[in-house]
Parts: C-alpha cells; sequence; structure tokens
C-alpha cells in the first residue's frame, strides 16, 4: 500500500491523466477506502467533538457548582460578620451601660460613704453627750446620795417611825392620778 499510495503521488505530480489509466476496480477501491476514511475521520471528529462538548459541559457545570458554593459560602460569611457586627455593638451597648451604672453606684456608694461618715461622727457625738449626761448625772446622783444619808439620819431623829410611813403616803399621788400617768 505505500508503495501504491507513493506512486500515486509520482503519478498525480507527472500526468494528471495518468490516473485515469488505473484500472477501474483500483479506482473504486481506492476511492471506496477513501470515502471510508474520510467517513472515520469525520466520525473521529465528531466523537473527538462530542467528547470535547461533554469535558466542556463537565467543567461549565463544575464551575456552576463551584459558583454557587462560593457564593452560598460567600453569603454565609456575610451574614456571620453581620452577626458578629450586631454582637459587638450589642456587647458594647450592654458594656456602655454596665459603664454608667458602674460609675452610678459609686457615686452613690461614695455618697453612702460620706453619709456613713456622717453619721459615725454624730454617733461620736452622741456618745460623747451622753458620756457627759451619764458624768453630770452619776455626779449629781452622788452629791444626792452623799447629802441624803445626812438629812435621813437628821430626819430620823425628828420623826417619830409612824410618822414617817404617813409622810410618803401623802407624797404619793392619788391612784386616780398614777393611772393616768401610765
Amino acid at each position: 500500500m505505500k508503495r501504491f499510495w507513493r506512486d500515486l503521488g509520482i503519478r498525480a505530480q507527472g500526468d494528471p491523466a495518468a490516473l485515469t489509466r488505473l484500472p477501474s476496480e483500483i479506482v473504486e477501491a481506492v476511492e471506496a477506502i477513501w470515502q471510508r476514511s474520510l467517513a472515520l475521520a469525520a466520525q473521529t471528529a465528531q466523537n473527538d467533538q462530542n467528547a470535547a462538548r461533554e469535558r466542556l459541559e463537565h467543567i461549565r457545570i463544575e464551575n456552576d457548582v463551584r459558583a454557587q458554593s462560593f457564593e452560598m459560602r460567600e453569603r454565609a460569611y456575610e451574614t456571620a460578620a453581620r452577626e458578629r457586627e450586631r454582637a459587638l455593638a450589642d456587647s458594647r451597648d450592654h458594656l456602655l451601660s454596665t459603664l454608667r451604672m458602674l460609675e452610678s453606684d459609686r457615686a452613690t456608694l461614695k455618697a453612702r460613704e460620706v453619709r456613713i461618715a456622717d453619721l459615725e461622727a454624730q454617733v461620736a457625738d452622741y456618745r460623747r453627750q451622753l458620756a457627759l449626761v451619764i458624768t453630770r448625772a452619776v455626779a449629781k446622783c452622788r452629791t444626792l446620795i452623799e447629802r441624803k444619808p445626812r438629812a435621813a439620819s437628821r430626819s430620823k431623829l425628828k420623826r417619830p417611825a409612824g410618822r414617817r410611813v404617813a409622810a410618803r403616803k401623802d407624797r404619793r399621788p392619788p391612784k386616780s392620778k398614777r393611772r393616768a400617768k401610765r
């Protein structure tokens, strides 16, 4: 066959009419082979084209799936970012309100501490005053006690026993006045 095709090329270069001098069976066989080769080449090209189209369609589908996946991830990231920003803003607001409450509580605590210090100073003053009153009362009671035995010893000598009881009863207010005092 190689020799035939080589010789065919030489004949075609030389005289075109030389091709017509070939026997018709050979020409028909060559033409059938040629047609078959063209059909096989067209079929192979069609198969390659179909395979290329299928591969291209497969790549396009993969790219669409990837694009959708990327879009979904991007939306999820954006949603998560918005949620984080909202949570951060809420946390900031909460922190600011907590700080305001803390400052208010500090001010209240400071005012209470000042009030406690004032009250403690008042209590100390009252204690001093009470100690002074108690000291004066004790001193007065002592002076009264010191005076009473002298006066009692004088009165014992001057008054009879029966009279002393009567004198005490006279000093008491009547029962009706005692009830009213209660």
